[in-house]
């Protein structure tokens, strides 16, 4: 070979490098440097070469050529496969979750399929912004991973799903979860471990863009992409096959509709919509007709709502007991001792209950949201937490209408202010002070927290720590002791209730509870004690915000039908908790049966002989109607269930109250404009000129 034609074919060759060169730019995929044969050409470029090398040069081309088109196919061959990996990645980041969830069986094919869908929106979506999956494969499956371990945690503990509003509370969680029993499974590990080596392997086989016109495009394709499946989805998809979450039984949809999916479909609930006619003229409709009623004869047939409370307290005392509840309300069990003998024994100057709460297990914030506002958690976004959006300054309750009539007001909570939200919000309904964790350093501790009696006694100090022992305190209480994390021994507390007959040692949760319960009535009793011998006129009210989070099976057993199978007008008993209102002055004595979480406060305030806005006084006068009105549904006098819906329709005859109460709530807890004469007391002058 000449000089003259090795440089004319080292030119073509250059060419065509270059060529080669800028077709990869478009998504390169990233390999190790060629080393050899091509770096020694290169070396001898421009150098002359003796006739026998030549010579040889000759004869090695075409090895070399062959050489180059096989290591060139091998090359071709690894990016194929690493990008069919790439490409099937989402696959495996939805088998790894539900398989650590457990769910993987209970998944049908298409809903299988959606959830398939969905990971690649988060990966495409991530991929689009930061322009390579090296960031965004990492991420993606990382956050998948731990997310679906949180989610088995969460479920075992408080037998419920991560929602979305959940994100909000996250600092809430972290303060109590150092009280639970985290265990790692077989299942987890194996999916680190698989999620780990699939990040080291795709790390060899990145999508990128090197230009900036590429890098558009790539970013283009990938958020377009996402962005079009989202739209179809939420608009063809959601419609045509009727998606959505029960409400009723959330476990269920996202047992059998995956995870990732049942989050995408709680996007839909986000935002509440008006109920049915509301407007700002029909509040004010309603307002000239509740102004119109004569409350006299709208309680004449109630005994308790027809009393005139001849004595206003000086202290009232709300007590919101963290899990208290006597679970026989959901079946029959036998224990070696009671575990509510106080509570259960008292009848004098005493009203008591069974209140319905807004939630099982968890969910707190949402129990007094419903107590303080008396609007139903029903009225707002499924699922969501009204203390993160739904009480704004200035927001009028049970506080700003005590706090109009000379109360000050004093919240208490033994635990850090910032979880649930409850500095901020505490301050926006009014009260005066917040006295969290720090006002009880010192106090009695049970288990990881603070228990009843020294929760108790601190209200104790609250009380006598007044300037003048006739200024009017209302306390708001939410207790610690009771909360959930009912695993090990402690040295301060002993196992004095426990489960006999063929429950005895098979429900270890469960006995532990009910030890603490016990201990929640031996403080109570205290308390009680003290205030009847005070000659300050006092009310204390005192109610669970919902049921404990024991052992599934346990609930199974004692009703004897799997939860699954329990028809939604009976789960109500999931939710009732025991609610007592005392006085160590003369007042009417009843056992009221089931009643609402949204009408107690109410009660409490006309017992309490205090003026109240007009809102409370339709609560009052709709709770001789529908005793209960909860999420779930309402139900009458007799015991008669009608879901939302039916309560709604044209064939209810009491329709009308029901959406005049949406119409308040909705204005109450989540329209802009807030019409004051509603939920504001109206001064005296008022009523006389009228």
């Amino acid at each position: 070979m000449t000089e003259e034609n090795r440089n004319t074919e080292e030119i073509i060759t250059e060419e065509a490098v270059g060529e080669d060169t800028a077709a990869e730019d478009t998504f390169s995929q990233e390999m190790p440097e060629e080393t050899g044969l091509e770096e020694a050409g290169e070396e001898e470029t421009g150098e002359k070469m003796s006739e026998e090398e030549m010579d040889g040069e000759e004869e090695y081309a075409p090895a070399a050529k062959k050489g180059n088109i096989f290591i060139t196919i091998f090359k071709y061959i690894i990016k194929i496969f690493g990008y069919s990996c790439l490409f099937l990645l989402p696959f495996l980041s939805y088998y790894l979750f539900e398989y650590v969830t457990g769910n993987l069986e209970n998944i049908p094919a298409f809903m299988a399929f959606l959830n398939v869908c969905w990971i690649y929106v988060l990966y495409l979506a991530l991929t689009g912004i930061a322009g390579t999956t090296r960031i965004s494969v990492p991420v993606v499956s990382i956050a998948l991973l731990l997310i679906s371990f949180a989610e088995t945690f969460v479920v075992d503990f408080r037998d419920r799903p991560i929602m979305i509003w959940d994100v909000l509370a996250v600092r809430t969680a972290m303060t109590v979860s150092g009280n639970y029993v985290f265990d790692i499974s077989d299942k987890m590990i194996q999916a680190a471990k698989a999620v780990i080596g699939a990040n080291i392997f795709l790390w060899f086989f990145p999508v990128h863009a090197k230009h900036l016109k590429m890098k558009l495009v790539l970013r283009g394709f990938c958020i377009g992409t996402a962005a079009a499946f989202v739209f179809g989805f939420y608009n063809a998809v959601v419609p045509i096959h009727q998606l959505g979450i029960n409400m009723w039984s959330v476990n269920e949809t996202y047992n059998s509709c995956g995870y990732i999916l049942s989050t995408a479909l709680s996007f839909q609930y986000v935002v509440k919509k008006p109920p049915v006619e509301y407007s700002h003229s029909k509040l004010e409709t309603i307002y000239e007709e509740l102004l119109s009623e004569d409350e006299e004869n709208l309680y004449q047939s109630n005994e308790i709502l027809s009393h005139k409370a001849e004595t206003q307290p000086v202290n009232l005392i709300c007590i919101m007991n963290e899990s208290l509840s006597d679970l026989r309300v959901v079946g029959d069990f036998s224990t070696n001792q009671e575990y509510l003998p106080f509570i259960n024994s008292l009848t004098k100057n005493t009203v008591k209950g069974n209140l319905c709460m807004p939630v099982f297990g968890s969910m707190t914030s949402n129990s007094e949201f419903e107590f303080l506002t008396g609007d139903s958690v029903a009225m707002l976004p499924s699922n969501s937490i009204a203390y993160q959006f739904n009480v704004q300054p200035n927001t009028w309750s049970m506080v700003s209408t005590v706090r109009a009539q000379g109360y000050r007001a004093v919240a208490m909570h033994p635990y850090p202010g910032e979880n649930w939200n409850r500095k901020t919000c505490y301050a926006n309904m009014g009260f005066d002070e917040f006295l969290d964790w720090d006002f009880f350093e010192g106090s009695e501790q049970l288990r990881y927290y603070t228990s009843d009696q020294g929760d108790f006694e601190k209200v104790i100090q609250a009380v006598e720590e007044k300037e003048d022992p006739q200024d009017k305190l209302f306390i708001f209480n939410v207790t610690m002791q009771n909360h959930g994390g009912y695993e090990g021994t402690f040295d301060e507390f002993d196992q004095t209730v426990w489960l006999t007959g063929d429950m005895e040692g098979k429900y270890p949760k469960a006995d532990q509870y009910l030890s603490l319960v016990k201990r929640s009535d031996d403080a109570f009793a205290y308390l009680l004690d003290y205030f009847s011998h005070s000659d300050e006129p006092t009310m204390i009210v005192m109610f669970g915000d919902h049921q404990p989070s024991v052992e599934d099976e346990f609930f199974d057993e004692i009703y004897g039908t799997p939860s699954s199978e329990v028809p939604v007008k009976d789960r109500l008993m999931w939710y009732e908790t025991p609610f007592v209102i005392w006085t160590n002055y003369d007042q009417p004595s009843k056992d009221m049966g089931k009643l609402g979480a949204v009408y107690l406060s109410s009660y409490v305030l006309k017992l309490a002989g205090l003026d109240m806005p007009l809102y409370n006084q339709f609560l009052l006068n709709m709770s001789q109607t529908y005793p209960v009105l909860h999420f779930l549904g309402f139900y009458d006098k007799e015991g008669n269930y009608q879901s939302w819906s039916e309560a709604e329709s044209e064939d209810n005859p009491n329709r009308k109250q029901v959406l005049d109460y949406e119409t308040m709530a909705y204005d109450h807890s989540i329209d802009n404009y807030k019409d004051s004469t509603l939920f504001t007391v109206r001064e005296k002058h008022d009523d006389t000129e009228e």
